[in-house]
């Protein structure tokens, strides 16, 4: 659990201006340096960015390791990702702005993630996406490193289509670390919101912070009911997949489940 100062400061950014602020801060040390600075992201995206982190902790889904960005809404070539830190820690100061190039437009010294290149060639790759997810799920990674294919066996996770395609990179469960590597992921996500990555675990796309969260919790919980199925000694009665719009990143904001996120936080900290 993150500590009660982390829990507080996180709450502070979500019922304050605690995200622009920061932002403001950055673009002013860009414009110093020469760097050109873009206009401000809708005012709840850096909120969401930094609850979505601390959501997906606590639910399970990313651990030490995995990063959530979410595309700059007033730019389309900008996206924001925390700075390599775990991401339970995250706040809105550990936010970084980036070009579609991976390179940090104000780093002023913060180390970024080394799969930052996920992100980047996703956001160039598919005008629809608005945010992306990589973990390691413990629930979803027996799939990305078997012969099971991850398929669609809980309502809430027919977004993920027919089957779940495995991208392969190397025999080690490599991390992805430059353009050519995040190039061929991109291929194997092509046009649906998951991609498993072999020995190392997965990609999660969509239209929003708040929809890609709620689809890796949706995820996460057809892993689990799949594995129990297989454990029974059953064999899955597999779902249709959602239509081919809402694999692409259709679909609402799924927000009765972030309001009851949000709260639980809250209660978490005792507010």
């Amino acid at each position: 659990m993150p500590s009660t100062v982390t829990r507080r400061a996180f709450v502070a950014t979500l019922v304050s201006s605690a995200g622009c602020a920061a932002l403001d801060v950055n673009r002013a040390h860009a414009a110093a340096s020469g760097q050109s600075a873009s206009a401000a992201p809708d005012p709840g995206l850096i909120p969401d960015l930094v609850a979505g982190n601390h959501i997906l902790v606590r639910k399970g889904v990313i651990q030490i390791n995995g990063h959530l960005s979410a595309r700059h809404t007033a730019n389309k070539n900008r996206f924001f990702l925390a700075r390599a830190i775990a991401p339970e820690t995250v706040a809105a100061a550990d936010i970084m702005e980036f070009d579609l190039d991976s390179n940090a437009i104000d780093a002023r010294g913060r180390t970024a993630y080394t799969e930052r290149f996920i992100h980047s060639e996703i956001y160039k790759a598919r005008p629809d996406v608005m945010a992306v997810v990589h973990a390691h799920t413990p629930s979803v990674l027996p799939f990305a490193t078997s012969d099971i294919p991850l398929r669609p066996v809980y309502q809430l996770a027919t977004f993920i289509g027919e089957s779940v395609p495995v991208y392969k990179n190397g025999d080690r469960g490599e991390v992805v670390a430059n353009v050519e590597q995040a190039r061929e992921l991109v291929r194997v996500l092509g046009n649906g919101a998951v991609a498993l990555m072999h020995g190392h675990g997965e990609v999660v796309v969509a239209p929003s912070v708040r929809t890609v969260v709620s689809r890796c919790i949706e995820l996460e919980l057809n892993a689990r009911i799949l594995q129990n199925i297989l454990a029974m000694g059953g064999k899955p009665v597999y779902l249709r997949p959602a239509p081919p719009a809402a694999q692409q990143g259709g679909g609402g904001g799924f927000s009765r489940d972030w309001d009851a996120w949000i709260q639980e936080e809250k209660r978490l900290i005792g507010r």
